[in-house]
C-alpha cells in the first residue's frame, strides 16, 4: 500500500488492499471500496468511496443495507383510491355494465388527482357524455355507506397511505394505527401484487 502518513494498527492494516480505503471515526475503523470517476471541470479524476463495512479485530463486519437511488423512486396516493375500488358495490356496477371501471377510475381520479390509477391504467380525460358525473358519484357514495358503512370522508384518512414504485418493485408506505383501524374496520386488505 502506498504510503498515507497514517498510521493503523496491525488488524487494520491486513484489510487496506489495493482499490480500498480506510477512515477512522472516533475509535472504529471503516472500510470503503475506492475508485474514481471524471468530473467536468476537475483536472483529475475523483475519488468515489463505497461502503463496505466496520474493520475489528477479528474481521470486517460488512453492512447489509442496500444503497436505493430515490431519484428512481415514483409515489402514488394509494390507500383512498385502492379503498375506494375494493369497497365499490357491485349494485353500483352493474347499471353500468362494462363501462364501470371507467366511470369509477374517472370519479377517483377527480377525488384525488395523485392516485395510482394514473400510473397503472393511466388517466381518464372525460367521461361518455351519457354518463353524469355527478350523479354517478352520488350513487356509488349512498351505496357504498349502505353496503359496507363506509364514508369517503373516512376513506379520505387513508390518502396519506402511498404506493411506492422503485426498481421494479411496489411498496407501500408506512400506515399509521388510525388507518389501521379504518382498514380493519372496513375488511379492507392493501396488499400489492
Amino acid at each position: 500500500m502506498p504510503k498515507t502518513g497514517k498510521t493503523y494498527p496491525d488488524w487494520v492494516q491486513e484489510y487496506r488492499a489495493r482499490g480500498t480505503t480506510v477512515k477512522k471515526k472516533g475509535e472504529k475503523y471503516y472500510l470503503y471500496k475506492r475508485t474514481s470517476r471524471r468530473v467536468p471541470g476537475k483536472k483529475y479524476p475523483q475519488p468515489v468511496d463505497t461502503y463496505i463495512g466496520v474493520i475489528t479485530p477479528e474481521g470486517v463486519l460488512k453492512s447489509d443495507k442496500k444503497k436505493v437511488t430515490l431519484t428512481e423512486a415514483t409515489v402514488k396516493e394509494f390507500g383512498f383510491s385502492r379503498a375506494v375500488e375494493i369497497l365499490c358495490p357491485q349494485s353500483w356496477k352493474e347499471p353500468l355494465g362494462k363501462a364501470w371501471q371507467e366511470v369509477l377510475d374517472f370519479i377517483i381520479l377527480k377525488e384525488s388527482a395523485e392516485s395510482y390509477i394514473a400510473a397503472e391504467r393511466g388517466m381518464v380525460e372525460i367521461l361518455d357524455p351519457h354518463i353524469q358525473y355527478g350523479a354517478q358519484k352520488g350513487s356509488l357514495i349512498r351505496r357504498m355507506q349502505k353496503e359496507s358503512g363506509a364514508d369517503m370522508k373516512d376513506l379520505k384518512h387513508l390518502s396519506t397511505i402511498y404506493l411506492i414504485y422503485m426498481d421494479g418493485n411496489k411498496i407501500v408506505s408506512k400506515i399509521s394505527d388510525e388507518q389501521q383501524e379504518i382498514l380493519r374496520r372496513f375488511h379492507i386488505n392493501l396488499e400489492v401484487d
